[in-house]
């Protein structure tokens, strides 16, 4: 899936009056949903074979060739510190650009890209602010969509255990 693609016009124009607006990724992991910006996001593509690489950290599942550049591919879950499972074939990996390094990572289902105002976007309850991970919630309907701080999911202290793990 290119997700460079879709137009704002297919995602939706918010009015003057909502504030400044963002383009966000939207997919799924297990029954909860996430978004990131997509302005990072390259493209989406189905689960390939994942070659295994030693003694790197538990969130990293192994490597993968996309476009003959080699991508460390990475589970979310693990990194939220959740049980991790084996990735199946209907999985989808999302291809992100994270300070100047390609990621891959692992997600059950892409669903849409979708264009939040700022206003949408609250801010992280003082209980869960100190998260790394959670830049922001988004409710729309019955769905609480938590806004993931791609930079935040791999802060340049990481950068070299990611790079480390395409050597």
């Amino acid at each position: 899936m290119d997700l460079s693609a879709l137009t704002p016009k297919e995602v939706g124009q918010p009015s003057q009056s909502e504030g400044q607006s963002h383009h966000y990724v939207l997919f799924r992991i297990d029954r909860q949903h996430y978004a990131l910006p997509l302005d990072h996001v390259i493209r989406a593509v189905r689960m390939v074979a994942l070659t295994l690489v030693p003694d790197v950290p538990n969130s990293v599942l192994g490597v993968i060739n996309i476009s003959g550049q080699i991508v460390p591919v990475i589970d979310l879950r693990r990194l939220f510190g959740q049980a991790g499972r084996h990735p199946e074939l209907q999985d989808n990996l999302l291809i992100v650009q994270v300070h100047g390094n390609t990621i891959a990572i692992v997600v059950d289902e892409v669903l849409n890209v979708h264009e939040f105002t700022s206003k949408q976007v609250q801010s992280p309850p003082r209980a869960v602010s100190s998260s790394r991970f959670v830049a922001g919630a988004v409710q729309q309907e019955d769905i609480l969509i938590l806004v993931l701080n791609d930079f935040r999911l791999f802060p340049d202290k990481d950068e070299t255990i990611v790079n480390e793990s395409t050597r």
